[in-house]
């Protein structure tokens, strides 16, 4: 047993052992509160109606300025990751109440209505020098140069449709002279390779279409119809495309996410199954709209099902990848099967721009921004060609990527044109080392979007802009903190016109009948549980309906993208001819 002094020496140990960690854990701040308070957060932002905007925060507010918030409307383009966000609606009036949980809500009532989907319509921009995904400068302004170079690449086109990688400054800075090969690949019978390749052929559709709306010339729109047939024929059943086609017999002949090949391919397609400019013309003719969404609905398959799992986690993507299998795939000798820190890039941004995303799209989405988070070099910027031989430098100021990481380890891949794995850049030889891009902050602005506006293109945020509101404790709002407006507005259903109404029910002469209205916004609209058609104009017309003898209970409901449900319409309907059929 302990003597009554070592008792008193154990117990002062332990009391002041337990003191330091108390310290340790909750240290001690002169004139503070060791248990402050967080500051009130933004939590959630709703539209109720086309001008009002309902917004909860994270706790009670007992004095509130409605001077310290703003809504602002992000008028950048998506591709850009560059929202600029402005001031768009003017609060008229705030109302200011508590939730169930005791929370501050405040509904600001605005003088501009945003759209019944909680977006904006931002002005369409033609420019016809600064067009998305169009990198040659072909476009000058001097009509004559422009025609003469448009013209130019017609002669250039090969016969399934798509063109090489030439440039301006190349061949394509003239026409073709009619004897001489169209692409420097051809097939072993002799057929000229198109490719997608350095953003050939996307390129070249893109400024013809410019061409056309500028000049109606029917031979610009019959080439980017050409050109698109190509970009669809070469597509593999799987939904992936290739860097080439026809085949060209290697690696290019994988499906090809390096140098954002089949992103750029999709995002084009894209723009044209959405009229966007310069496709806002009758260029392309609306009965194709659904074989171009069949073939983005198949590439989205391949993006998802080619998503690399090492560990049992989804991570990102290859540079290439198996057109059967999905399974990542070499290109030159140095460019191994690996997960890539820079192509994987733009096939989230495509993802994140997807309207009514699946839980697949979603999972995806976070998986590979989580995979970005973890593998990011924090304080290192990437050097290319270093005189200092160093390459992967400290800088507080710099976060990088490595270009290529070993799946399953998510170490560095270097490597020579011996083809052999190296951890370390310094192991590969001077020319690779110095002649290649092995890292770079690619992931970087697609991470700060996404952990704080998210998809932004045409949508509406609440802002913090002030902090004279506080809680009881004297906490403020954080000048800043923002949260993206979600839609919350239900869609209205109006029925057309039906015949004569007698007593509580209508009178209709035909049967089997159709009915027809108009919903308020884009949504799937149901007659008595059947999908009704809705088309452009948000005009719909339901499924033929067999009235039975009697009175026939009618049902009209209608849902939109963000699950949003219209209040019901019902009614009653009688045939007054004819019997419908057994």
């Amino acid at each position: 047993m302990l003597s009554k002094p070592a008792k008193k020496q154990v117990l002062l140990t332990t009391v002041c052992s337990l003191g330091m960690l108390m310290l340790s854990v909750y240290p001690a701040h002169s004139g503070s509160n060791a248990f402050a308070a967080e500051a009130p957060k933004i939590v959630k932002a709703e539209a109720i109606a086309p001008t009002k905007v309902k917004v909860t925060l994270s706790d009670k507010l007992s004095s509130f300025n409605p001077a310290d918030l703003e809504l602002e409307a992000a008028m950048g383009d998506w591709y850009t990751l560059n929202p600029n966000f402005s001031k768009a609606f003017t609060v008229v009036k705030t109302v200011e109440e508590k939730d169930a949980e005791g929370r501050t809500t405040i509904v600001l009532e605005t003088k501009e209505a945003m759209n019944p989907d909680a977006t904006i319509t931002r002005p369409i921009k033609e420019n016809p020098k600064s067009v998305p995904f169009q990198k040659a400068a072909y476009f000058t302004g001097d009509p004559d140069k422009d025609i003469r170079q448009a013209d130019n690449l017609l002669t250039w086109q090969t016969a399934e449709g798509g063109w090489y990688k030439y440039s301006v400054n190349d061949k394509y800075g003239r026409a073709w002279d009619g004897q001489e090969s169209k692409s420097d690949w051809r097939t072993k019978d002799g057929k000229d390779i198109g490719t997608v390749d350095n953003n050939a052929t996307t390129n070249e559709i893109l400024f013809l279409a410019v061409m056309y709306k500028q000049t109606g010339d029917l031979r610009y729109k019959e080439a980017v119809n050409r050109g698109l047939n190509f970009l669809l024929t070469m597509q593999y059943p799987s939904g992936g495309w290739p860097q080439v086609y026809p085949a060209r017999g290697n690696y290019s002949d994988y499906v090809t996410f390096n140098d954002n090949a089949m992103m750029r391919v999709m995002n084009v397609l894209s723009m044209v199954k959405k009229h966007d400019y310069p496709f806002n013309t009758d260029i392309v003719a609306n009965d194709n709209v659904t074989r171009l969404q069949e073939s983005l609905d198949k590439g989205l398959d391949y993006i998802l099902k080619s998503q690399i799992t090492a560990n049992g986690l989804l991570t990102a993507w290859c540079a290439q990848h198996d057109p059967v299998t999905y399974e990542p795939r070499e290109a030159r000798a140095y460019e191994h099967p690996s997960i890539s820190g820079s192509e994987s890039v733009e096939i989230v941004k495509y993802l994140m721009a997807l309207p009514n995303q699946t839980p697949e799209v979603s999972k995806a989405i976070n998986n590979a921004l989580n995979w970005f988070e973890a593998n990011k070099l924090s304080g290192i910027k990437y050097v290319s060609g270093d005189k200092n031989n160093v390459y992967f430098v400290p800088d507080p100021a710099s976060t990088s990527w490595y270009r290529f990481y070993e799946i399953g380890t998510n170490l560095p891949i270097f490597s020579g044109r011996d083809g052999i794995i190296k951890h370390n850049i310094l192991e590969i030889e001077d020319e690779r080392r110095n002649g290649y891009s092995w890292g770079g902050s690619w992931p970087l602005n697609l991470l700060k979007i996404a952990n704080t506006a998210g998809y932004y293109e045409n949508r509406i945020y609440v802002k913090v802009v002030g902090n004279s509101s506080q809680t009881a404790d004297g906490q403020s709002l954080n000048v800043g903190d923002m949260k993206r407006v979600e839609d919350a507005i239900a869609p209205v259903i109006t029925l057309q016109p039906i015949g004569k109404k007698t007593g509580n029910h209508y009178n209709i002469s035909t049967t089997p009948w159709l009915l027809g209205g108009t919903v308020s916004e884009r949504a799937e609209v149901r007659v008595n549980s059947i999908d009704a058609q809705v088309g452009n104009d948000l005009v719909f017309i339901s499924a033929p309906i067999e009235l039975q003898p009697g009175m026939n209970d009618i049902k009209i409901t209608a849902v939109d993208a963000a699950g949003n449900s219209a209040v019901p319409v019902t009614l009653q309907a009688v045939p007054t001819k004819g019997t419908a059929k057994p």
